[in-house]
């Protein structure tokens, strides 16, 4: 028989999934207004603080954040009834989560040091740069995804469409 959580232990991990859930949702709308923020920057410095701050939040308030939500809610889908693979809404929840994680592992982290860099070097005039206004563009695009796809989670999360996965005989 596998491990289930009690119910004190259930509501503690549930916590923690919910908060760092709470973390990351908040760093992902400070991405997309500090993105925005950015296009109107009236100076190289104000671009450049901008970008460092964007930096900031993505190495403190996305990145550990998401992990924990994604390592709390595959322990509260094993340890539960819910189980890792036999809900649909599950599966949509780890397949999203996974996503948006590998886009942040590598697009995310790359892009704002491109443009932390381009900026130190080229100030304001980065704007004027073909490369760096499609990766600003990207990187409010994808503070966007991250945004819609963790406010769709949610209500997957309460409405658990789809039901159970059917084993094939």
């Amino acid at each position: 028989m596998a491990y289930r959580l009690n119910l004190r232990k259930k509501n503690l991990l549930v916590t923690i999934h919910v908060l760092s859930v709470i973390a990351w949702f908040g760093g992902a709308i400070c991405m997309l207004l500090l993105g925005l923020y950015m296009q109107k920057a009236e100076d190289g410095e104000q671009l450049y603080y901008t970008l460092a701050n964007m930096h900031l939040i993505d190495a403190t308030l996305i990145r550990y954040p998401a992990l924990v939500a994604f390592i709390s809610g595959i322990l509260l889908s094993v340890w539960t009834q819910w189980g890792l693979f036999k809900h649909y809404w599950v599966v949509i929840k780890f397949a999203l989560t996974l996503f948006i994680i590998l886009i942040g592992i590598f697009f995310l982290n790359n892009w704002l040091s491109f443009l932390l860099e381009h900026a130190a070097l080229f100030g304001l005039g980065s704007f004027h740069h073909h490369q760096f206004q499609t990766t600003s563009l990207s990187l409010i695009n994808v503070s966007l995804f991250n945004i819609l796809a963790m406010a769709l989670m949610t209500l997957i999360t309460y409405f658990k469409p789809l039901g159970k996965i059917r084993k094939r005989s």
